[in-house]
């Protein structure tokens, strides 16, 4: 099994989905602004973790890096919306402008719509897949778009009507709005060789993962500077969080004990090879 490092990952991949803009047939009023957040940078993880799982179960290597690169243009058009105006307002993003602040509202906001497509093609056209596990790949991606959205809007309504919500409903709303997207990441690679059962256990574990990181985010929105995260911080002041019911140490313990789970759960599936992977990206997971 090839496990890569994320430093050594984020080289290749960042390479790989260059060509596959520089390869995408699409005019640049559409391409420059989604390609924008891309290149700008970001940690990677999620491709990285589509990637190294499926090295458990001997994915197709192509095939693991398209999904790599469909789940890194999903995520990325995520923050094109989050940024707008009429949701978080953002002004800074990757050390850069926003998005809709470099080329204008209307432009970003229809390459981030361009942006929650394309990934769906590029799951249709996967090759050298069993078409009943495509299928199922596609179902799980759909889903995790649509709970992409409703975790956003229950967070937005949160914040902005100002709703009395109950610890539960945080961790919910987590989620969906990270937590399906890490789901998915956990789950791909089992879906693709047919590992169905598998599969669903790893989106739950995956959920849980993209809940504590969340919860990391939201600490580190307390005490990082903008040239660190190169976004701006504080912003999350009146958003409804676990910090609204807990300290930052009391919140930091609720994130380690779900990390810790997360691992856990790995090895009860002996998954102990991911468990250890993960475990060497805690700190990019907790300080980035």
């Amino acid at each position: 099994m090839e496990f890569l490092k994320l430093p050594e990952f984020k080289n290749i991949f960042d390479q790989k989905i260059t060509d596959f803009f520089e390869n995408l047939n699409l005019k640049s009023h559409l391409k420059d602004p989604l390609f924008y957040y891309i290149e700008n940078g970001g940690k990677r993880l999620r491709p990285w973790i589509i990637y190294n799982f499926g090295q458990i179960v001997s994915a197709n290597k192509k095939n693991l890096m398209d999904i790599a690169i469909a789940i890194e243009i999903l995520h990325s058009s995520s923050l094109i919306h989050d940024d707008l105006p009429a949701l978080d307002n953002a002004k800074l993003r990757r050390g850069g402008p926003a998005n809709h602040l470099k080329f204008g509202e209307y432009k970003a906001l229809l390459a981030g719509d361009y942006g929650f497509t394309l990934p769906l093609q590029i799951v249709a056209k996967l090759d050298n897949i069993n078409e009943g596990n495509k299928l199922l790949l596609m179902d799980y991606f759909i889903k995790t778009i649509l709970k992409l959205f409703q975790g956003e809007m229950e967070d937005l309504i949160f914040e902005k009507e100002d709703k009395d919500v109950s610890e539960k409903e945080i961790l919910e709303m987590y989620s969906k709005k990270t937590g399906a997207v890490f789901g998915f990441c956990f789950a791909s690679p089992f879906l693709m060789t047919g590992e169905v059962q598998l599969a669903k256990e790893m989106n739950i574990i995956g959920t849980d993962f993209g809940v504590s990181f969340q919860i990391f985010d939201d600490l580190k929105d307390l005490f990082t500077t903008e040239e660190e995260i190169g976004k701006e911080t504080n912003k999350d002041i009146n958003k409804k969080t676990l910090l609204n019911f807990y300290n930052y140490q009391e919140t930091q313990i609720i994130a380690d004990n779900i990390y810790r789970s997360v691992l856990q759960k790995l090895e009860e599936i002996n998954l102990k090879e991911l468990s250890q992977i993960l475990k060497e990206v805690r700190k990019t997971v907790e300080t980035r």
